[in-house]
């Protein structure tokens, strides 16, 4: 396969989820993709259904994106490959900035509007189901997305 990865069951390979750095990908309403750091992230289940809930900053742009853009994201959790584009990510603002073209970042298109990242270790891509302020960090809101397709590269599979 050309995008050198494998559909997987959600919760496989959880362990590299929960422990390694990933980057969040949006697309805002003009339908301008986005991609932000992101640690704050878990994957857990209501009733049968996967679920991955996620933290942004409500003074972010991804912010933004999420509240007024397509109602969807992906996480794509960092390779040796991708690892190089945190630095861009958690520090320039997609409202001034084409991240993906600064960093090189390749997409593959993704089936609810919005891409993952190529050569990505694990890749979710989710439905945005709602969002919550979160009572204990008043300047964040959890966002909740549906897992629709989780994807491992091949380096991960080996």
């Amino acid at each position: 396969m050309s995008e050198n990865r494998k559909e997987i069951g959600p919760y496989e390979y959880s362990e590299q989820f929960n422990d390694t750095t990933a980057l969040l990908v949006t697309v805002d309403k003009n339908g301008k993709p986005n991609m932000m750091t992101l640690d704050w992230k878990m994957l857990g289940n209501v009733g049968y259904e996967p679920i991955i809930a996620v933290a942004v900053a409500t003074t972010r742009y991804t912010f933004e994106c999420l509240k007024e853009g397509t109602k969807a994201f992906t996480v794509n959790i960092v390779s040796d490959k991708t690892s190089k584009f945190t630095n861009v990510a958690g520090s320039a603002s997609g409202r001034n900035t084409d991240k993906f073209k600064q960093t090189g970042a390749e997409m593959i298109k993704g089936i609810k509007g919005v891409p993952t990242i190529k050569d990505s270790l694990l890749s979710y891509e989710c439905e945005l189901l709602g969002d919550s302020q979160i009572p204990f960090k008043s300047s964040h809101y959890a966002f909740f997305g549906k897992v629709v397709k989780a994807y491992a590269s091949n380096e991960i599979l080996k």
